[in-house]
């Protein structure tokens, strides 16, 4: 028999993500010193690891019910989190192509800079959707009400 869980699935996911991204930047910030910035990129690994989330949601946290607050809850911070992360990644795409076009007169981006907007679109993401998520619970039931 299962045993029973004492944290609600959503205040879980919030709280893993917040320490996937602590984990992250611990990586990058320890390793920066020694190895340099270019290499210590690879503690953003990490972030791999928020692909354990359906598991803990399928198998440790399947029997757990969801109420419409609940849902509520985990679906408008999921879309804080994805539309700041997607404006992160645009903008910085935008920022890095007028800069290689006009200072530097490149075509194309190169590869050691290609992957930095999805990194920082990704941890802005996560870490605004954790927040968001963990503001929601905070605040309670104030949280569904409607502005006016």
């Amino acid at each position: 028999m299962p045993k029973e869980t004492t944290m609600y699935r959503n205040l879980f996911t919030a709280w893993y993500c917040l320490g996937v991204f602590v984990l992250c930047m611990a990586a990058f910030l320890i390793a920066w010193p020694f190895v340099g910035a270019d290499r210590a990129r690879g503690g953003f690994g990490f972030l791999g690891m928020l692909g354990l989330l359906p598991i803990f949601w399928l198998f440790v946290f399947r029997k757990e019910p969801n109420d419409e607050r609940d849902v509520s809850f985990l679906q408008r911070s999921a879309l804080i989190g994805f539309a700041n992360g997607v404006a992160v990644i645009y903008a910085l795409n935008g920022l890095l192509d007028f800069v290689y076009r006009v200072r530097f007169g490149f075509d194309a981006i190169p590869l050691s800079v290609f992957w930095l907007p999805s990194t920082c679109g990704m941890v802005v993401g996560v870490l605004l959707f954790s927040v968001t998520l963990l503001l929601f619970y905070y605040k309670g039931e104030d949280a569904d009400k409607e502005v006016r």
